[in-house]
């Protein structure tokens, strides 16, 4: 018999509503790799500050006092850490955060938390130089590298576009820099993105000071958000580029942890078909923010039922595994009848064997 006020997720045979994503699971989160200093605590505060940056995507987030004050603690947060030898005779440090730890604290300011799992990001790249636009198609292109590396700070996963014939003949440097986000969308068709990104790059001189500018801007749910940066080098640029949208998508996507106490709720997947798949399928719902333990407590004709120990909302496990691109939400049909149990239906997901 199930316990009273513990949420069901049941399945019903209704209308489909297939959801395309792309998202991809960060590895190593809780993983900074910091420039080696003669002074350990340096290292260390500055390994606390990337995990934080990474897992928040708050750039702002040392402004914080509780956070500001940690930071002097911040050998209480690290497992463990390794000194490596780069290729031009530096060393970085490459330190391992305790999880549980950098998550609690962050409860205890109410600062949401970015999941493992997040959203590709497809980033339409161009550059004016001279007054001619040009997309910056190579990999190897400076600007491009500097953009991948500061992605890679905030955990951010990233497509660049292919700019091969078929893009280029279905866009223009022109849509991008003016926004057209119709050839844009047509364009992104292809690549397995989430958030489609445009941005524009242009070079001034002012009293000798060479500027970097940049506008990006994304449209989602038919509302675009544009951000307007400016910096003294590219690689600045960059990371300004990478911590706004880190919190653009932070805002969107981040989940609120609860110092209240845990909730069960109780989720049903159809169509699993063996025991790897629902290993697998555990696995990845025992990732998602603020689960402590997934437990299987039914199975029958494919169908698992598992239990999941949270800190967070239901709703905030539902938009989570919006991201989970194993499962396919299942809408129900408001012309459906009720189980017989008679408890309400929150989702429903059939399992995908990709």
């Amino acid at each position: 018999m199930l316990k009273q006020g513990v949420g069901v997720i049941t399945v019903f045979w209704v209308m489909l509503f297939w959801v395309n994503s792309a998202v991809a699971q960060v590895a190593d989160l809780y993983r900074a790799d910091v420039a080696a200093a003669s002074e350990r605590n340096v290292w260390q505060q500055h390994a606390l500050v990337q995990v934080l940056h990474r897992v928040s995507g708050n750039s702002a987030i040392v402004n914080n006092a509780a956070v500001q004050a940690e930071l002097k603690n911040a050998a209480a947060y690290i497992k463990q850490f390794e000194t490596q030898r780069q290729a031009d005779g530096s060393n970085t440090m490459r330190v391992l955060l305790d999880a549980e730890k950098v998550n609690q604290l962050l409860t205890q300011q109410g600062i949401p938390v970015l999941g493992a799992l997040r959203p590709q990001t497809l980033v339409w790249l161009v550059q004016q130089q001279q007054g001619e636009r040009q997309f910056v198609r190579q990999s190897t292109h400076n600007l491009n590298q500097l953009m991948q590396q500061a992605f890679d700070y905030f955990a951010l996963p990233m497509l660049m576009p292919l700019y091969d014939i078929d893009d280029l003949l279905s866009l223009t440097e022109t849509d991008v820099w003016a926004g057209f986000w119709q050839p844009i969308f047509q364009a992104s068709q292809r690549y397995p993105a989430d958030v489609v990104v445009a941005a524009t790059i242009l070079t001034e001189e002012q009293s000798g000071q060479v500027i970097y500018r940049m506008n990006w801007q994304l449209q989602q749910e038919g509302r675009t958000y544009r951000v307007d940066l400016s910096a003294e080098s590219e690689a600045e640029l960059m990371q300004q580029f990478a911590a706004s949208l880190a919190e653009h998508l932070a805002k969107r996507y981040a989940t609120v942890m609860s110092a209240e106490g845990e909730i069960s709720l109780l989720l049903e997947i159809q169509q699993v078909p063996t025991l790897a798949d629902i290993v697998r399928v555990q696995r990845d719902l025992a990732q998602l923010v603020g689960v402590t333990q997934v437990t299987v407590i039914h199975y029958q004709q494919s169908n698992v039922r598992f239990e999941l120990r949270t800190n967070v909302s239901a709703e905030s496990v539902k938009n989570a595994l919006r991201f989970n691109k194993m499962l396919q939400s299942i809408v129900q049909d408001a012309s459906s009848p009720l189980p017989v149990d008679g408890v309400p239906v929150l989702a429903t997901y059939r399992y995908l064997a990709l």
